[in-house]
């Protein structure tokens, strides 16, 4: 595993960055999103946080939140070299950053991740990247099942199906059951809730709404839709999470807050998460169906 880092860190500073005052900023990353960074560098020849434009082809959520990162810290003063660690998994993630064996994980967080009460003194919480109410989700079934389909409210969809969701998403949980959705089995990866859809033992999972013009997705050779024209609002915001146990922590946190604001302004974080699937204009008009608590929470 060290070779392999090591090499990594070769193959990545062989790629132009800008030869005045780099800072080397440790950060976790999981494999996949890590994959994509190489591939888009290799495709550009650049690191992707220096391209004027991004390519149109779909750039995945966490990737877009790496790029949101580099941008924002560059903007706020500091030239960033990411020197990534591959890790298993969001919470292993989450503890390396807590522990200051890197300065931060650049995947958007929400709040609750306080919940875990040394997170509350080992973190210094940015700015939000997704503001509250923005992080919606539809409910994807099979296209065969007519009963999901035809739904147009939580009461139905919670008589017509039962829900998958992962085993580490409390929020989703706890706004599905608050809007009486309670029909729900969780699962402990993201493969595996897609499987038992195919198998039958579930029948529909939240996920963020495709970008494609009929919205729908095929994951892991399984093809979803959304029910028509209804979908919720996570009621949250999300966040970078810096530690303050690394020695560089608050230096990155300071320039990302700089450059968070400026990156706000300029539109790009909105333009860039659109592109990553998150946010979809063909959407705009979908019923939130929990659209009041929504409404509250903004107020």
């Amino acid at each position: 595993m060290k070779k392999t880092l090591f090499l990594l860190f070769i193959i990545l500073l062989s790629f132009p960055y800008p030869s005045q005052g780099k800072t080397l900023i440790p950060v976790t990353i999981q494999q996949d999103t890590l994959d994509s960074y190489n591939e888009l560098l290799l495709h550009t020849g650049k690191h992707p946080y220096l391209l004027e434009e991004l390519p149109t082809s779909k750039i995945s959520r966490s990737l877009a939140d790496v790029i949101i990162a580099q941008k924002a810290i560059k903007l706020g003063g500091i030239e960033p070299v990411f020197i990534f660690k591959a890790i298993p998994n969001s919470r292993r993630a989450t503890e390396d950053a807590a522990n200051g064996l890197v300065v931060f994980y650049p995947h958007q967080l929400n709040l609750n991740t306080l919940n875990v009460p040394r997170y509350k003194k080992n973190f210094l919480v940015s700015d939000p990247i997704t503001r509250f109410g923005e992080f919606q989700k539809a409910f994807y079934c099979l296209a065969s099942n007519a009963a999901l389909l035809s739904c147009t409210n939580a009461k139905e969809i919670n008589l017509n199906g039962k829900g998958i969701v992962g085993q580490h998403w409390h929020n989703d949980k706890k706004v599905l059951r608050d809007m009486g959705i309670t029909n729900l089995i969780d699962a402990p990866t993201f493969e595996c809730m897609i499987k038992m859809i195919r198998a039958g033992r579930a029948d529909w999972i939240p996920l963020e709404i495709s970008n494609a013009k009929d919205s729908s997705m095929t994951l892991y050779g399984v093809h979803l839709v959304p029910i028509p024209e209804i979908k919720f609002s996570l009621l949250e915001s999300r966040h970078f999470f810096i530690s303050k146990t690394h020695p560089e922590g608050e230096k990155i946190y300071e320039a990302l807050q700089k450059g968070i604001k400026e990156l706000r302004k300029q539109g790009f974080i909105h333009k860039i998460l659109t592109q990553a699937g998150m946010f979809n204009p063909n959407a705009d008009s979908w019923t939130i169906l929990n659209a009041e608590k929504m409404k509250a929470g903004m107020n």
